[in-house]
């Protein structure tokens, strides 16, 4: 049940949800990976608790579905899901299950080397390049896989490291020229992590190797991460509708060189830019209770201002808004993509700002 303050696209949609759990193999490049897909089903839905681990706590993920349910026999779009690193595949349930209740199939990547069974330092640079293909295998198989995910009309959704994962899979390559100026001017060591390995980064992914899949006409990123790994001129071959949902005193993906860069240097005649005041890295994720018994993982989720129920609200919201004007031609939920937030009810505005750019 939705908060008496959440927005009209919040509340949950008319398609009874079912859900699968899938094994993808692409053998070209040796690499299995798991992958969550929810979808429109014939079958009614109910309560489901989805188990994974967030650190090192075993965590129990509310939601409403119906496990192997049968899906309606027609088409929907398909929006790939990547979770942030580490990660799991079930990181925003609460969104993925609204936009399936929604009409649209949703598949959430759970990245191998991302996630907090198995990360490592190595992967951390190597995800550069390994999570994009991921994300552009899943766009081959799902809709061979599931029927009723139209593999013509996609939409990549990402969080955090999964935010850049979707922005390079659409089209924007690694800049390495662009990268090494950033570094030498500036003093944050954030993405300067990936420099010395950058030359074999950019030969996989690079600006000149990467090209936008005309599959893919609609991307929404939260808190994506590594801006610099991406300049101004590989940014502007991002021409698909974008929108970036971020916290305004984000400590990780830091505002004023992630989100705010990204919206600014992409592309897209059509962009957007979600700021929730006050909000650090996390109020967009899951945050189970089994976490509240370690601080060590409740502030792998934790957020100090913002209430994850009320933020979730706004991003199922805006992602509908998004999704539904880009991949259903849905001008009704268009409307809802205005800076003076309508549909908001009185006084339910404050520490949301909404910037439209063209």
């Amino acid at each position: 049940m939705n908060r008496p303050d959440a927005p009209p696209l919040a509340v949950r949609g008319i398609y009874n949800v079912g859900v699968k759990t899938l094994q993808l193999t692409d053998n070209s490049r040796s690499r299995a990976f798991t992958v969550e897909v929810w979808y429109p089903s014939t079958e009614s839905d109910a309560p489901i608790v989805y188990e994974s681990v967030i650190g090192e706590t075993p965590v129990k993920i509310s939601g409403r579905a119906k496990r192997d349910a049968v899906p309606i026999a027609e088409k929907f779009p398909l929006i790939i899901a990547s979770h942030g690193q580490p990660g799991i595949r079930f990181q925003y349930t609460y969104l993925n299950e609204q936009l399936a209740s929604r009409g649209f199939v949703v598949a959430s990547i759970e990245h191998t080397g991302s996630t907090y069974r198995d990360l490592t330092q190595q992967d951390y640079v190597t995800s550069l390049v390994y999570r994009p293909q991921d994300v552009l295998f899943a766009l081959d198989e799902i809709p061979k896989i599931i029927l009723s995910a139209d593999g013509n009309n996609v939409g990549l959704l990402g969080y955090s490291y999964g935010g850049y994962s979707v922005i390079n899979a659409a089209g924007a390559g690694l800049d390495g020229e662009a990268f090494g100026e950033y570094c030498r001017t500036s003093a944050d060591k954030g993405p300067c992590f990936a420099l010395p390995f950058f030359s074999g980064l950019e030969e996989a992914r690079g600006i000149n190797v990467v090209q936008a899949d005309p599959r893919i006409k609609a991307v929404f990123v939260m808190a994506p991460y590594g801006q610099p790994w991406l300049g101004e001129t590989s940014l502007a071959n991002l021409k698909v509708p974008f929108f970036v949902a971020v916290g305004e005193d984000d400590d990780v993906a830091v505002y004023a060189r992630d989100g705010l860069e990204y919206f600014r240097r992409a592309g897209s005649e059509n962009k957007y830019l979600l700021t929730l005041e006050g909000a650090q890295h996390n109020p967009f994720v899951e945050c189970p209770e089994e976490l509240r018994n370690t601080w060590t993982d409740f502030e792998r989720c934790s957020e100090p201002v913002w209430n994850h129920e009320r933020a979730h609200d706004i991003v199922k919201h805006f992602a509908l808004a998004f999704f539904g004007q880009y991949l259903q031609g849905d001008a009704s939920a268009g409307e809802f993509l205005a800076s003076d937030l309508p549909g908001f009810k009185p006084r339910t505005t404050l520490g949301v700002r909404l910037e439209v750019g063209q």
